[in-house]
């Protein structure tokens, strides 16, 4: 599967470089075999990797492993770590899927660094470890046939030190519906963002995967189903890498969260995690080294 995996990419990247020399660099002659085997090397021995916090300094400082050198030492695989039982090496899920800066934690040299540092240290462990309550998402709970699912935040970004999902799972996790006056999770966890004036979709859906026929659904954005045309893909995305968060601003397919700040009291509302203040300080640190 790993060579399968690497054929692939390499095709894929190539095709992709043909078609970008000609159409956005309008080139009139096709580059040589030679010079997509380059343009293709070039981008897979591409790492990024945040590698200075104001705050921390160094994010490789004291034995910790922040920015792209070690990232481009880490092992990949499609299913590598995989949590939902995919792996195709058949090693289980580890939760623990970053470890960057275990050495920062309760540091003994006591600076303007030290306290930062601890900060984004405890977030990473609350990132692999903190409960959170998986309900109502499309793509997860109902196909495993699961109404609550606890897992942490790896169990959807379990690529180690990097953070998506290491299969392509995409999932609905309610940012596209419309809020509702309720007390649910989700309506809480909407309130918390800022989402921009958008057209909303009324999709109509024939019988499908057992849905009742004549389905009606209103959306802020089909997501995956404008590509499958699936009543089941609405509102379903692939999650993102979380590499260089600092700088990717707004957050979400639609903008709605203006800093990780809102990024995590989404979650935290969605999931019910039950996160203090400070725990969300640390997670947001921990968010914002990568």
């Amino acid at each position: 599967m790993r060579n399968a995996f690497q054929s692939s990419l390499n095709f894929d990247l190539a095709h992709q470089a043909l078609d970008a020399t000609l159409t956005h660099a309008q080139a009139n002659t096709n580059p040589t075999d030679e010079q997509l085997r380059q343009i293709v090397n070039f981008e897979l021995s591409t790492y990024t990797g945040q590698q200075f916090d104001y705050a921390a300094g160094d994010l490789a400082a004291l034995g910790a492993q922040g920015g792209p050198v070690f990232l481009s030492r880490v092992p990949y695989y499609p299913g590598i770590n995989d949590s939902l039982e995919g792996n195709p090496a058949g090693a289980p899920f580890d939760p623990n899927a970053f470890g960057l800066f275990s050495s920062w934690q309760d540091l003994t040299k006591a600076d303007l660094r030290t306290a930062p540092r601890e900060s984004i240290a405890r977030g990473e462990v609350l990132f692999n470890t903190a409960p959170v309550t998986i309900q109502d998402v499309k793509g997860l709970n109902d196909a495993l046939g699961m109404t609550t699912i606890v897992g942490t935040c790896t169990t959807c970004h379990d690529t180690p030190a990097v953070g998506d999902h290491s299969l392509p799972v995409p999932l609905d996790i309610g940012i596209s519906d419309l809020p509702t006056p309720s007390s649910d999770p989700l309506t809480s966890a909407l309130a918390e963002l800022n989402p921009p004036r958008t057209p909303i979709f009324k999709l109509t859906c024939s019988t499908q995967l057992g849905a009742p026929s004549n389905l009606t659904v209103l959306t802020t954005d089909p997501g995956r189903a404008m590509i499958t045309g699936h009543c089941a893909d609405i509102g379903k995305f692939k999650g993102p890498i979380l590499r260089g968060l600092a700088g990717h601003a707004p957050y979400f397919q639609n903008g709605s969260a203006d800093s990780l700040e809102q990024v995590v009291n989404f979650y935290n509302q969605r999931f019910q995690m039950g996160l203090k203040a400070n725990e969300i300080a640390d997670l947001v640190a921990f968010l914002s080294s990568l």
